[in-house]
Order: C-alpha cells, then sequence, then structure tokens
C-alpha cells in the first residue's frame, strides 16, 4: 500500500531536510575550525583565545541535538531492531508506530521545558561579550520544534502509506 507521497510533502520535506544538514555540517566545520584555530594559538603560539573551547562546545552541543532531530527524520534514531526479527511483521509496524508517536511526545516536551528552562537560566558568558546564557540553551526547544517536526512527517507517511525516497526528493525541486 505504498504510494508515492504529495508533491507539498516532498517539497516541504526536501527543504526540511536539506536546510538541516547544512546547518549540521556547518557546525560540525565550525567546531573543527575554533578547535584548531585555539589549539595552534595555544601550543604554537601560547596565546590561547579565551573564547575558542567555550564557542567550540556549543557548536558540538547544538550540532548533536539538531542531528537527533535529522535522524528522526531519516528513521535512523535509537530503536530496537534486533528485537523485532523476532516479532510478527504486523507487530512491527505497530510498535514502529508507537516509537515515533513517543518521539513526537518527546520533541513536544523538548520545547515545552527546554524553553522554560532556557527562559529562566540567570546569567552571561563573560567570554563570549556578556551573551546571555539562555542564547545558547535556545537550542533545547528549537530542537524540540524539530524533534516533533520530523516525527510529524514519519507519522504521516505511515498513516497515509506514502513512500518518499531520495530521487522524489530531488524531483521535487
Amino acid at each position: 500500500m505504498n504510494q508515492s507521497a504529495p508533491r507539498w510533502f516532498r517539497r516541504v520535506d526536501r527543504v526540511f531536510r536539506s536546510t538541516l544538514a547544512w546547518f549540521t555540517c556547518s557546525l560540525l566545520v565550525l567546531m573543527v575550525v575554533f578547535t584548531i584555530y585555539t589549539v595552534v594559538m595555544r601550543y604554537v603560539f601560547n596565546d590561547p583565545p579565551f573564547w575558542g573551547d567555550t564557542v567550540a562546545l556549543f557548536c558540538n552541543i547544538w550540532l548533536v541535538l539538531l542531528a537527533y532531530a535529522l535522524a528522526v527524520r531519516e528513521r535512523q534514531d535509537i530503536a530496537s531492531e534486533g528485537i523485532y526479527e523476532l516479532l510478527a511483521p504486523r507487530v512491527v509496524l505497530v510498535l514502529r508506530f508507537l516509537w515515533q508517536a513517543m518521539t513526537f511526545v518527546f520533541g513536544a516536551l523538548l520545547f515545552w521545558f527546554g524553553l522554560n528552562a532556557a527562559m529562566s537560566v540567570p546569567g552571561q558568558f563573560w567570554e563570549l561579550g556578556g551573551l546571555p546564557k539562555r542564547a545558547p540553551m535556545m537550542v533545547l526547544p528549537l530542537c524540540g520544534i524539530l524533534v516533533a517536526l520530523m516525527s510529524a512527517f514519519t507519522l504521516a507517511e505511515d498513516i497515509w502509506g506514502w513512500h518518499v525516497d531520495d530521487a522524489q526528493l530531488v524531483d521535487a525541486s
């Protein structure tokens, strides 16, 4: 009962996937650049930047949390794939659907409680020019929204029997 997803769905899906992939790749590059810069300045010039480790750490945290949303959309998030070999195909479909539904709820809760945590954290980073500590913590509600949205995409595919593959994503452009 797999049918091709509607054109609008493929287009929105492609935009979200490519934007998220581009952003996470950029964060990875920035993390490596800041780390190399900090190490070179520390050990070659004996003058490390006081902000280098903090910025590289933020890039790492943002990368991991935003890449999780991409993993959810690609259906590569944590699941019990090993046990599925022992179960009937119908049971596996139900369990995968329930897993995606729980992931959606997790994303919604991460948004709600992450926003509360980010808005209530006091203080600022002196090494980053007084950046409020809530700014880097805004990744929590952002990740929550993206995880819920990506879970909604997978749930829509499962409910309506849609199938989106990479060739269709290219055709949607």
